[in-house]
């Protein structure tokens, strides 16, 4: 196996520019910054500091000083970054550094061009073929197990569905029971130690508990690479297992293991919040969510890889869910070398974050950005082709998921069974507008309680 260790560039060893001070802005309350009031309203700090400051202002945001550029013109400069002079590594370094080491995310320019075709053979046409059919016998298991719940949480059953689904596409296995609990609290250990303030691995501390959920998929992870690497199987864990690097070596098995990390993590927890926020929006609009029903009874059967273009409502219930509530609701990067926005000098090692979150509901870009109106997206309306990053869930440029069109597919695998089963409604309509939790992803704070009524 290729055992060469890229040389690490000298600006990953240099410490953030903290000199902003020539920005308008205001940092706020010293220390914690705009921290607090961004957890609990992001769109409304953002709002503020937008028709206070403009498009460009300073902000600090936990424990980090940093530019702030709002508006899609700024999305497209550093998802496109021509001159290569923003790191995505050292933008989400502080925050996600010790959690997703080694993982795409992690990886800058010519390196991550290297390592994301790692994942292409996992995710071409042949390979999602076979995914979509290995998924729904899964679907129909747990939506099953839904009807028989007392009281439904919709938030931990999709969550716990979704980790099943990933386990038998990304990694050949059928869990269920202790190991999938296992992998799933070792999940969720790792994205609230991402979220503790106190940013140290020791005993007793937020950050401890998550970096033992990291260790713990880690060493998971380089066990079951090292079991693949001489089977015929059809799992993404077996198709990284044998990608090979420009001299033909094999990649190391802690280097396949950290890309698995990374990407279970984000295809698992992205798409539960994507689902999670659509049932919520579609139990308020029970006419939507007829509207899809009737698409699904049209098709009568299960849907086929080749059945997903077709399914342009649930298609545009998704872009629409992803625009009011983006998986990803902030993009980091941090300059490498001097360089200049909107005639603001901006020194190396300066931080910066563009929003998808507040882009998304730009009143300068979208007819009444807070509505859910799916058919936004629809021809003859098409809101989102103004501009081509008003509409960012998944980036864009070199860094542009991956994944975005497994997740397409797997959304539309478990929405389509989820109306053919059932009708759901809430338990309560006080439940919308709920109190919705943004970080680390979109979800109602109280899980997303349902009534189910089968069909």
């Amino acid at each position: 196996m290729s055992a060469v260790q890229t040389p690490q560039p000298a600006y990953v060893s240099a410490k953030d520019n903290k000199r902003l001070d020539h920005l308008p802005g205001s940092y706020g309350p010293p220390l914690i910054g705009h921290t607090f009031k961004f957890l609990i309203n992001p769109y409304g700090v953002l709002d503020e500091i937008y028709k206070t400051y403009g498009p460009i202002s300073k902000i600090s945001l936990t424990f980090q000083k940093m530019l702030l550029a709002l508006g899609p013109d700024y999305i497209k400069l550093l998802m496109l970054d021509q001159e290569q002079i923003f790191s995505p590594r050292m933008g989400y370094d502080g925050p996600l550094g010790d959690f997703f080491s080694g993982g795409l995310l992690m990886r800058d320019f010519g390196e991550h061009k290297v390592h994301r075709r790692i994942m292409q053979t996992a995710f071409k046409t042949q390979s999602m073929r076979q995914y979509i059919g290995e998924m729904q016998p899964i679907i129909d298991t747990h939506l099953t197990q839904w009807g028989s719940a007392d009281k439904f949480l919709y938030y931990p059953n999709i969550k716990t569905l979704l980790l099943d689904v990933g386990a038998k596409v990304f990694l050949g296995l059928d869990l269920g029971g202790r190991e999938t609990r296992e992998m799933n609290n070792a999940f969720l250990d790792m994205m609230s130690g991402a979220l503790a303030l106190v940013r140290k691995d020791w005993p007793g501390l937020l950050y401890r508990k998550g970096m033992n959920g990291r260790r713990w998929l880690e060493h998971y992870f380089a066990d079951l690479v090292s079991k693949r690497r001489d089977t015929d199987g059809t799992d993404m864990a077996s198709y990284f297992s044998k990608e090979t690097d420009e001299d033909g070596q094999l990649f190391p098995d802690s280097v396949v293991a950290d890309h698995l990390v990374f990407l279970l993590l984000a295809a698992h927890d992205t798409t539960t919040s994507a689902l999670t926020m659509a049932s919520y929006l579609l139990a308020h609009d029970q006419t939507w969510q007829e509207r899809l029903r009737q698409q699904v009874r049209d098709l009568g059967r299960d849907i086929t890889y080749d059945d997903l273009p077709g399914l342009t409502d649930i298609e545009n219930v998704f872009k629409e869910t992803l625009r009011m509530y983006p998986a990803v609701p902030q993009m980091m990067r941090r300059t490498i070398r001097d360089t200049e926005i909107e005639g603001f000098q901006v020194p190396a090692h300066t931080l910066i974050q563009v929003s998808p979150l507040y882009v998304h509901r730009m009143e300068e870009w979208w007819t009444n950005p807070h509505a859910f109106d799916p058919d936004r997206f629809a021809p003859g309306r098409e809101e989102h082709k103004k501009h081509p990053f008003q509409w960012a869930p998944f980036g864009g440029g070199a860094h542009k998921c991956i994944g975005l069109h497994f997740a397409d597919m797997l959304f539309k695998c478990v929405l389509v069974k989820t109306l053919s089963q059932y009708r759901f409604r809430f338990v309560d309509e006080s439940q919308y507008p709920g109190t919705l939790q943004y970080f680390p992803f979109s979800k109602p704070t109280d899980n997303l309680p349902l009534v189910l009524e089968k069909l």
